[in-house]
């Protein structure tokens, strides 16, 4: 430890501030009050320890125990096969008292062999914009795609409505001709619809639809409820919420006599593992039977072979993983985060310590608590620590941290001294340090679940996407050390980990492929 900094850790504390006592709220404490004065619980407690200690201590906290962690892997596989159980004892209902896990059914009975050919289509939708996707399936795991992007706002139609297709005014017909209208735009682009032809050639589509749905089928989707701000058709007799998306979509398509038809409805994760099953064909890796969404959020999907017994109509089951709550290495921290989540306040505890949607807030929620009455007052603000400015103080290799001065003089309107940027970058790295190390326990749970982590069947693949793994070399060298600490190099070595890209675009026209396959032929063949 260097003299500059060591001087830096040891300054004695100035008085402490005057005490406001937070006003009563019926028991709940507005989050800026709570983060403020539940962080100093006892100021004679404060004045004893010295900044480093106090490092020192939420360095610890954050630290993985392997041995919890290990537990862990054993916690998180018995809670897949309680979900198994729970399915089949009442298919329709999740109770979350039984399992923390929803485990959905995807109704896909079978993974992509590599040699799908052929054009498909995929459509994306999950928020303001509406993708289209054009897939060239050429076989051998190998292919080529172009997509089209429109904003929701950019809809002449609902111009005149403030919220424009999200408006409860807007009409569910809409918002799906205006799917329609998209799609028929960039297949004239492609050349895959031409207006004066005397016969259209019809393709198959995916549709990645990210709202709330009750899965009837593989092509019946009815959608529960909006989120995410939408209303649309609330204030109308053409509702979208109870009615198949699948059925509006394509009855959209033949309003405005596109050649297409949507064949399969899923969700990102699933059409990870589909894009990943296709092409890791290219190479000679084992059979790809999980997917894995390290992004905003966390989600894990697999192929599970014994489905059908658990009363499953497919074998791709959706675990929604994020939910976990058992065993887990909580600290005062992440207590605290959950407690200021009034929405959704004791759920999805495994995401908050993991997805890229909570490390920046878990991070500067750390970070006041070592620096106490030295982090400015703009750092106190919830929120106003990002993900990607954890990953930029990660990756900061200047001598004297000077990226990381600029970025956090821009973002809390302070000049930190080096000592309290050391302090700063050491929490940043332990909380992404440990949503690592929580990742491979999900890798390592699921993989086990399959049944193919022993030589004799080959081992598996697990394909990943999201940002906070393919955007982070960090992430991805830690998460194979973590592997080989829970489960032991030699059978950690049986799992692949094969980044996907694109799984709500490439893996829903994946799907739409796989979906025609298994229509031309019965079985279900996951081998090559």
């Amino acid at each position: 430890m260097t003299v500059k900094f060591a001087r830096a850790l040891t300054r004695e504390f100035p008085a402490p501030p005057p005490v406001v006592k937070p006003k009563k709220t019926d028991d709940v404490v507005e989050d800026d009050e709570f983060v403020e004065y539940a962080t100093l619980r006892n100021w004679a407690m404060v004045t004893m320890e010295t900044m480093e200690q106090r490092l020192e201590r939420y360095i610890e906290y954050f630290t993985p125990n392997l041995a919890h962690y290990r537990n862990m892997v054993a916690a998180f596989e018995h809670e897949m096969q309680i979900g198994l159980e729970a399915h089949l004892s009442n298919p329709d209902v999740w109770n979350p008292d039984v399992c923390s896990f929803k485990m959905l059914d995807a109704c896909i009975d079978r993974l992509p062999t590599g040699r799908e050919k052929g054009i498909y289509y995929a459509l994306d939708f999950g928020g303001t914009n509406f993708r289209v996707v054009r897939a060239a399936l050429k076989g051998r795991g190998k292919l080529s795609f172009s997509q089209y992007k429109r904003s929701l706002m950019s809809a002449s139609s609902t111009a005149s409505l403030n919220k424009g297709l999200m408006d409860s005014r807007a009409t569910a017909s809409q918002m799906f001709d205006f799917f329609s209208e998209t799609c028929k735009e960039f297949m004239v682009k492609m050349a895959d619809l031409k207006p004066d032809a005397a016969q259209k050639t019809e393709h198959q589509a995916g549709f990645t639809f990210s709202f709330p749905c009750t899965l009837k089928s593989i092509n019946n989707a009815v959608l529960m409820e909006w989120t995410k701000g939408f209303e649309t058709g609330r204030s109308t007799n053409d509702p979208a919420e109870g009615h198949d998306v699948v059925g509006m979509t394509n009855a959209a398509f033949e309003r405005f006599e596109v050649p297409l038809k949507v064949s399969a409805v899923l969700n990102d994760t699933v059409g990870t593992l589909l894009s990943g099953a296709y092409e890791m064909n290219r190479d000679n890796h084992p059979p790809c039977l999980i997917g894995l969404i390290l992004g905003t959020g966390i989600n894990a999907a697999y192929f599970e072979k014994e489905a059908l017994a658990f009363g499953y109509k497919g074998n791709i089951i959706n675990l929604e993983c994020g939910n976990f709550n058992r065993e887990l290495p909580t600290t005062n921290v992440d207590h605290e985060l959950d407690f200021a989540d009034v929405a959704n306040r004791g759920g999805q505890r495994l995401e908050k310590m993991v997805s890229g949607a909570y490390i920046g807030e878990l991070s500067r929620r750390a970070i006041v608590k070592v620096l106490q009455h030295h982090a400015p007052p703009c750092a106190w603000k919830p929120h106003s620590l990002s993900c990607e400015h954890v990953c930029t103080i990660m990756t900061d290799a200047s001598s004297d941290y000077g990226v990381t001065e600029n970025l956090l003089s821009e973002i809390w309107n302070h000049s930190f001294p080096y000592a309290q940027l050391c302090v700063i970058r050491r929490l940043c790295h332990a909380i992404m340090n440990r949503s690592t190390a929580l990742s491979a326990v999900v890798i390592a749970a699921v993989a086990r679940k399959t049944h193919h982590l022993q030589p004799a069947m080959g081992g598996v693949s697990c394909a990943i996407d999201g940002s906070l793994y393919k955007c982070i070399p960090f992430f991805q060298r830690v998460i194979r050390t973590y592997l080989d600490a829970v489960l032991g190099k030699n059978i950690s070595s049986l799992i692949h980990l094969l980044p996907a890209d694109d799984g709500s675009g490439k893996g829903s026209a994946i799907c739409a492929a796989t979906v025609g396959a298994s229509k031309a032929s019965s079985g279900s063949n996951f081998f090559r």
